[in-house]
């Protein structure tokens, strides 16, 4: 069985029972077997580049 699409249908639900909870959206991220997740904006950690201007 092919993995289901991620589609407006299935994002807006998952979106709106966290905004119901009164937790800013920080992340959404669509897996593979179509399942979503959503992190809140207080969790969620900017990544630095490991590289640095020396690398360049």
């Amino acid at each position: 069985m092919p993995a289901a699409k991620p589609t407006p249908a299935a994002i807006r639900p998952a979106i709106e029972a966290m905004q119901a909870t009164r937790l800013a959206v920080g992340a959404l991220d669509v897996v593979r077997d179509g399942a979503v997740r959503i992190v809140a904006s207080n969790q969620v950690r900017t990544l630095t580049s490991s590289k640095t201007e020396e690398d360049e």
